[in-house]
């Protein structure tokens, strides 16, 4: 698909794997091989993304608010693995 960039489609790839990426960065963040500082990056981003007031798009706006949500979480899974060795992921 030459309209289609390869990042775009990797990630596309993996949003529709989605019930596959969760379980993978579960076990991702529990295995001794991963560095500590790649482990900080997914649950700190996060929590800090989630806890703090500033939001990109209110959650009282229905649907956009939390797909803007979705799309945060979706990116820091997506620099998370992208992170970690071909072979560690490839593992699970």
């Amino acid at each position: 698909m030459g309209w289609l960039d390869q990042q775009v489609a990797r990630r596309l790839v993996m949003l529709l794997n989605l019930p596959k990426s969760v379980p993978l960065v579960w076990n991702l963040v529990w295995d001794k091989r991963v560095k500590w500082t790649a482990k900080l990056v997914f649950p700190g981003a996060a929590l800090a993304y989630f806890l703090l007031p500033y939001d990109m798009i209110p959650d009282w706006i229905p649907l956009l608010g939390q797909l803007d949500d979705l799309t945060v979480m979706f990116l820091l899974m997506e620099r998370f693995i992208s992170m970690i060795p071909d072979y560690i992921v490839n593992q699970y």
